[in-house]
């Protein structure tokens, strides 16, 4: 059987090109694999499921090596690990490395795709470690700049009106004992920490 693996790096990212692309490599939709997850490893839900389904002769199509892992010995351990079990892969981007239509014994081509494999699983892993600095520096060069990093704070001053009035309505109704403090968090939405800090706040303009 022939089935595909697909791995995007964030939620946001969409991957209906990849799908599009292993229909058009063959591949059942139904047999499409699919990870929302960084390369930093192989412990991804979809990747081991579809691991736990192959059998020798079946075939595993990627859209690029990069997607399979970005370190470079979980990727030489990866593609080892298929070689053994019989199962053929086929890279959408790197034809070069695929093992469909090749003898598995030949112990030229083996070599030649070894070589190329370390040189490509290299350079994925060289791309994340600079995708993980410029993070850094990025983080970094905000931070002197004195500019906020995460989610702003919620103030008194930031609430809407509407919110405003909900919070109005329950802190009126634990401060008459109405209800619990933990039931007035729940009904504003708001932890504990942010609740009591906007309660301090409302009470020093309404005072």
């Amino acid at each position: 059987m022939k089935f595909a693996y697909i791995r995007v790096s964030s939620k946001d990212q969409n991957e209906a090109r990849q799908v599009d692309t292993m229909v058009a490599q063959g591949v059942p939709e139904a047999n499409v694999y699919i990870d929302k997850a960084s390369g930093k490893d192989t412990d991804r839900a979809q990747y081991q499921a579809l691991k736990g389904k192959l059998r020798a002769g079946d075939i595993v199509v990627f859209d690029s090596i990069s997607r399979m892992s970005r370190s470079m010995d979980d990727t030489k351990r990866e593609y080892e690990w298929y070689i053994t079990k019989g199962i053929a892969l086929e890279f959408v981007k790197e034809p070069m490395l695929n093992t469909t239509g090749t003898a598995q014994d030949d112990v030229l081509q083996r070599a030649i795709g070894d070589i190329i494999l370390t040189i490509l699983s290299a350079f994925a892993e060289k791309e994340r470690d600079d995708i993980r600095v410029r993070q850094a520096e990025g983080i970094a060069a905000a931070k002197s700049r004195g500019q906020r990093l995460g989610r702003p704070a919620i103030t008194w001053q930031t609430l809407d009106t509407d919110t405003r009035r909900l919070f109005i309505a329950q802190y009126s109704r634990w401060k008459a004992g109405e209800q619990t403090a933990v039931e007035t968090f729940k009904n504003v939405g708001m932890t504990k920490s942010t609740f009591y800090k906007i309660a301090k706040e409302y009470e020093a303009v309404a005072h």
